[in-house]
């Protein structure tokens, strides 16, 4: 767990990234004793929290790997990727839910997310009471640093299931502390986003220089999507219905508008994880998404170097095929074999499903020309559609249906008046809960198709083992064959943290 007890705030601060708030030089040969002395340092101190969550190694796993590439809606690309030969292996054992403890992939969370947890429980500590810190900044940061402590926890939790709690700097003899339950766990979440929402701005009280930071509505947002993961559908409810009444966010016009540059911390958004193009190295090194650049065709034909990617992340026959006729989300999501888009004519070679995602894609025009992993393209973490479709299930399940199905209209509305086709998306009219309840499923997996969500919405919803075990059945396929009910909704903590806390960091169960 060395992770856990890395005390380092400052002296990794990024340079750059997506939002002017995150355009800052590094500072170095900082101590922590004297630092945090005025706004300007502490504001520093909270960009390098942030930097954390943009690096590969963070958000890989998560959003593709597992959030989609686990689930029945996208798959690895094939050998012509140039990615399969040193990540295939990993990405199939993964798929197949035959995983090892010393899974690089799915270890990788584990370092960042910690990282994440110790820089964020220093500047908590180091910026409450601070009286060198200006009143008004110093509740702003100190309610970044808690929503962003939340964050790395949420996504610790949702793949490894219960962890130690680190509520304040530890001393040498608080490293190996045991794992918490996952009730504490939840709690400890739950509490550190109260006190981020009672501490934040709204988005619009924010300057156009601060777009992209941690707002009240995010942490709401976040707490309502934390009481669904644990079935508090009445705590979801409460709270969401505060994110929706505030008036700070709504629906994009027409859909394929929400995945573009030109929208990006737009109406819709909720919560983005910043990237831009920094020219500072590769992957980590910059402030760029190489999520895009995974996503992209790896055409070995294709002599424009930079046109490329490596094909990890292919929309499957199951997804387009759940699609209803006429919906124009399909088109916004999947890049068809043989679809004119982007000035060229795609052939998808790389995929081994003959799709390629598109909501990540970045124009040619758009991209860095000298190195694929950074690229100026957001990660949407959420957004409105997802609060809405979070409220229809709350409302749902609590015996409101009339309010579930208005917001569940608002969504497919929005879906349908994109449509060229006449009397495409009916409204839905379903009043029984349970079948309701699938409308909504539905409407999440179509809504949010490749946006990472998939497989973490079938564990929370329960039915992850059967879901999967019949997309293998049905596909003859290695994804899903194994998974075992009960085991593999959690993935295994690195055993490498497990040795060295001499036994005190349980390893999940089955592996």
């Amino acid at each position: 767990m060395k992770a856990i007890h890395l005390i380092i705030p400052v002296v990794f601060i990024v340079t750059t990234a997506c939002a002017d708030f995150l355009d800052k030089q590094p500072l170095v040969d900082s101590s922590v004793d004297t630092y945090y002395s005025n706004d300007n340092e502490a504001n520093d101190a909270i960009i390098g929290c942030y930097s954390i969550s943009q690096n590969e190694t963070f958000q890989l796993a998560p959003f593709m790997l597992i959030g989609d590439d686990c689930s029945d809606d996208c798959d690895i690309g094939n050998s012509n990727s140039e990615a399969y030969s040193w990540l295939g292996a990993n990405a199939q054992t993964l798929q197949k839910f035959d995983i090892l403890a010393t899974n690089s992939q799915s270890s990788g969370l584990w370092t960042q997310g910690f990282r994440g947890v110790t820089w964020t429980t220093h500047a908590i500590e180091r910026i409450t009471d601070n009286p060198a810190i200006s009143e008004s900044k110093r509740d702003q940061f100190v309610g970044e640093a808690h929503f962003l402590r939340a964050f790395y926890y949420f996504f610790l939790t949702r793949q490894y299931g219960r962890l130690p709690i680190i509520d304040h700097v530890l001393e040498y003899e608080e490293y190996y502390m045991a794992r918490a339950t996952t009730e504490a766990t939840w709690e400890f979440i739950e509490s550190d986003l109260k006190k981020a929402a009672g501490l934040l701005p709204e988005k619009s009280e924010y300057a156009a220089a601060d777009l992209g930071r941690a707002t009240r509505g995010a942490a709401k947002s976040l707490l309502g999507k934390v009481y669904i993961y644990q079935g508090k559908f009445q705590e979801a409810y409460d709270i969401l219905s505060e994110v929706i009444g505030s008036s700070q966010y709504d629906l994009e016009p027409v859909y394929e508008d929400v995945f573009t540059l030109e929208h990006e911390n737009g109406i819709e958004s909720i919560y983005e994880i910043q990237h831009s193009t920094s020219g500072t190295g590769w992957a980590d090194d910059n402030e760029g998404s190489i999520l895009s650049f995974y996503e992209h065709d790896a055409d070995p034909e294709d002599t424009e170097k930079w046109h490329n990617g490596w094909s990890m992340h292919c929309p499957t026959e199951d997804l387009v095929n759940c699609f209803e006729e006429g919906d124009p989300r399909l088109n916004a999501t999947v890049i068809f074999s043989g679809e004119f888009f982007d000035g060229r004519i795609h052939k998808n070679v790389a995929s081994s499903t003959g799709y390629q995602p598109k909501k990540w894609y970045i124009p040619y025009d758009q991209r860095s020309q000298i190195d694929q992993s950074d690229c100026p393209k957001n990660i949407i973490f959420i957004r409105y559609a997802d609060v809405l479709l979070y409220m229809a299930e709350a409302a749902n399940e609590i015996g409101r249906t009339g309010e579930a199905l208005t917001y569940l209209e608002q969504v497919r509305g929005r879906a349908r008046s994109n449509s060229s086709l006449p009397g495409a998306l009916p409204q839905i009219t379903e009043t029984n809960k349970d079948l309701l309840r699938d409308h909504i499923w539905q409407e999440r997996r179509v809504e949010l198709a490749c946006e990472g969500q998939r497989f973490w919405d079938l564990v929370r919803q329960g039915r992850a083992g059967t879901v999967m075990r019949a997309y293998s059945q049905k596909y003859n396929s290695i994804k899903g064959e194994n998974f075992v009910d009960g085991r593999n909704e959690i993935f295994p903590i690195p055993d490498t943290q497990v040795t060295i806390s001499n036994g005190n960091l349980e390893q999940n169960p089955g592996y």
